[in-house]
């Protein structure tokens, strides 16, 4: 059986969404908006990365590069919630505040992010948004222990849209 796919019988799998567009924060600033994934320092959980996207909202005025972007290191200090965002269980049985993860769309965070992965590239001017849809399937290969975050970052011209991830969460 699916690892994933397990989590989630069990309980252990998590996801979250903007419910409304947001503007990515360039990588170099620790004043973020748009996503961001926090794993508090003393959690005891490890969050294994499933998937994370992006989908624009409006046509990109230029070429942007968009990024998964992972905390450089273990920080004590915890990222200050300044837009908290719903995390819900998996399974659709709604809301929940019995996890590791919290999420923002507007977050301070303790250290300034690397790049991890690329999601995705925008052309320059393109028609339309519908086909600027981007889904990475980590699938494990990015993990939040505790004190670490994740953002969704760019290159270029800031992206406007909607970011989302889902992670399952283990003992650390």
């Amino acid at each position: 059986m699916d690892w994933f796919l397990e989590q989630a019988r069990l309980g252990n799998l998590f996801r979250a969404s903007n419910q409304t567009a947001a503007t990515i924060t360039l990588i170099n600033t620790s004043t973020a908006t748009g996503f961001i994934l926090s794993n508090s320092f003393g959690s005891g959980k490890k969050l294994i990365i499933r998937d994370i996207g992006f989908q624009y909202t409006t046509v990109p005025a230029a070429a942007a590069v968009i990024f998964a972007a992972q905390s450089i290191a273990v920080h004590a200090t915890p990222v200050t919630h300044t837009t908290p965002l719903a995390v819900y269980r998996a399974d659709g049985s709604g809301a929940t505040t019995e996890c590791a993860g919290r999420v923002d769309a507007a977050a301070t965070t303790p250290n300034l992010p690397v790049y991890a992965r690329s999601i995705g590239y925008s052309p320059t001017t393109p028609a339309t948004t519908g086909g600027l849809n981007y889904r990475d399937y980590c699938l494990g290969a990015i993990i939040l222990v505790p004190g670490t975050f994740l953002q969704i970052s760019y290159i270029t011209t800031a992206p406007v849209g909607i970011a989302d991830a889902t992670w399952a969460e283990v003992a650390a």
